[in-house]
């Protein structure tokens, strides 16, 4: 018995205490679904910009959707803070007025059969793929109530599952409030 009186455990190999450590590690997948702590001052910001957490800066743009009396998102942009990893989307919509699609045709000089590309499905893989390379603690922006709620009606008319949806599962971080 050791001075401390705590007795001694010999093991005959290692198998057993790799068992232990990896058993009191948290499973992966706990780890993931976990979001970053909520920031609720100046001094809690400070405090993760300065640590290891990965902040992306989300800014959309829209445009009124004439049909539904609603904004329809026209870009999405998104950058990582303090890397040059970024992101920047114009979109295509059915939903805009001709006038708007003739002029989005007009800016990046597209033919009708090349927008597929600038559709929402195709933009959403793109940035969900972004996410899942860049793994972003916090999403920031400013009132993202109204872009998470313009890009949770895209969402939705695409049929994506809520639990799919990054802006839903990473903390967000809205600089408005």
């Amino acid at each position: 018995m050791p001075k401390d009186g705590m007795s001694v455990v010999r093991f005959s190999s290692f198998a057993p205490v790799t068992e232990m450590i990896l058993q009191s590690l948290p499973a992966e997948k706990d780890k993931e679904d976990q979001k970053a702590p909520a920031i609720k001052n100046f001094d809690q910001l400070r405090q993760r910009l300065n640590s290891q957490a990965r902040f992306l800066i989300l800014d959309l743009e829209f445009f009124q959707d004439q049909q539904k009396h609603r904004n329809g998102v026209a870009q999405i942009a998104g950058k990582m803070f303090e890397t040059q990893n970024s992101f920047n989307y114009y979109l295509y919509a059915q939903n805009m007025s001709a006038e708007r699609q003739l002029a989005f045709l007009r800016q990046y000089d597209l033919r009708l059969s090349e927008v597929n590309g600038y559709e929402v499905r195709q933009i959403f893989n793109r940035i969900f793929h972004f996410i899942v390379v860049e793994r972003p603690d916090y999403i920031v922006s400013w009132d993202n109530g109204t872009d998470f709620e313009s890009l949770n009606y895209e969402a939705n008319r695409l049929k994506i599952r809520k639990e799919d949806r990054p802006w839903r599962t990473i903390q967000s971080l809205d600089l408005e409030k």
